[in-house]
């Protein structure tokens, strides 16, 4: 991206500020997971917390890690993102929590392909994830096959949302600026 991605503006926010705003409206509380103590992240909620990864570069999974670790005595679930979704919505993530059930992970699934940084897990999966990375497995994909999963195929998904909005992101300069015209289209209307 050639910059950080969680300070790329979005309408008068950041895409980092505009996620963690979208999820305090609908969850308590909302940890951001930072690369160390020294990554500068732009201005957030005051309700955010902040913690760091244990491990420097090592992937999503260690992330998780942290995550979980720092709510597991405040919660049972935790909804996972990246930084990078300019269109989650509260009604996404209140229409994949109800899919939750007694399930210890909620995960979309788009053309054979798993989605955990769109995710919901329950705060018990953190042995596995510990089991998982002393495995050496970085990726939180693993974790479907390891737990008690709901994936949320294709069918279901369109059902709710026919454009996938809620689970874009943003990898390349180039869709930063469609995601900047979709956002500030939507935003006209």
């Amino acid at each position: 991206m050639g910059q950080p991605k969680e300070s790329l503006a979005l309408g008068s926010n950041t895409l980092l500020g505009h996620t963690v705003d979208i999820l305090v409206q609908c969850t308590s509380p909302v940890v951001v997971i930072a690369r160390d103590n020294d990554q500068d992240l732009p201005p957030l909620h005051p309700e955010a917390r902040i913690t760091f990864d244990s491990e420097l570069d090592e992937g999503p999974m260690i992330g998780l890690l942290a995550g979980l670790k720092e709510v597991e005595a405040d919660c049972d679930a935790v909804f996972v993102t990246g930084c990078d979704t300019p269109f989650l919505s509260r009604q996404a993530i209140d229409w994949m929590a109800g899919q939750l059930e007694n399930h210890d992970v909620v995960m979309p699934e788009i053309d054979d392909r798993l989605q955990p940084l769109s995710a919901i897990y329950r705060t018990r999966v953190l042995p596995t994830v510990q089991c998982l990375i002393a495995e050496g497995i970085r990726t939180p994909r693993s974790l479907a096959s390891r737990c008690n999963t709901r994936i949320l195929s294709s069918t279901e998904i369109d059902a709710f949302d026919p454009h996938r909005k809620f689970l874009q992101n943003i990898n390349s300069p180039g869709d930063y600026q469609t995601a900047l015209r979709q956002f500030n289209n939507r935003n006209k209307a």
